[in-house]
């Protein structure tokens, strides 16, 4: 009995106590990836930490597009796997008033649920919430095609102990060669939709060749 609980105790002390939203992302990108049972525990420790690292979600971000944000920037979270690929950068103001979200992934892919839940779920974690007053569709250029931009006023509410902050949202995507990509901007406080435009106009979309 003894042995017994010694493995019970070092197998509780082996997995990182993530919070559970964590363990959400975590739950999704395995289903994205078809793995189960034990896997989840020893790659998704993995995974946490490689999708945490700055350099990393900023290279991620890179490859998918060219973008400057005003003042200094971070990159927050990153997920690279098969031919999806996502990051999020956030100004690095506190709370940051850009966020920028970028992603990219087959059409066919995005048709799973999995796939779909993870962009949502990383979204509400890491941009906040955002709720729209106010909604208006515009043809912009997004590299190089013209493209319908939804342009949200609204309140963008950081974290669940924070107060709503009159902001602005850019949502666009834009297809090529069965090949989606997504951005999502989110701006607040002073001078938002300046901000917003200034972001959404700085993308240049990063073609493998």
């Amino acid at each position: 009995m003894k042995k017994n609980s010694i493995k019970e105790d070092n197998l509780t002390q082996a997995i990182p106590e993530y919070p559970v939203k964590f363990w959400e992302i975590i739950l999704i990108i395995m289903g994205a990836l078809g793995l189960v049972g034990s896997a989840i525990i020893g790659l998704g420790s993995k995974v946490i930490k490689n999708m945490f690292t700055p350099t990393r979600a900023e290279a991620i971000a890179k490859s998918l597009f060219d973008y400057q944000i005003p003042g200094n920037a971070q990159g927050i979270v990153g997920v690279n796997f098969g031919a999806k690929k996502i990051a999020i950068i956030n100004s690095q103001k506190n709370p940051p008033d850009i966020t920028l979200f970028v992603s990219k992934a087959p059409i066919e892919q995005i048709k799973e649920e999995d796939s779909l839940n993870l962009d949502i779920t990383l979204q509400e974690i890491y941009q906040g919430s955002f709720i729209a007053t106010s909604t208006k569709i515009e043809n912009q250029e997004l590299c190089g095609k013209s493209v319908p931009v939804s342009i949200q006023a609204g309140k963008h509410l950081l974290g669940e102990a924070s107060q709503p902050i009159d902001g602005i949202r850019y949502m666009a995507k834009i297809t090529d060669n069965g090949v989606e990509r997504k951005v999502n901007i989110i701006t607040n406080g002073k001078n938002a939709q300046e901000k917003a435009a200034k972001v959404f106009h700085s993308l240049e979309c990063r073609f493998e060749s």
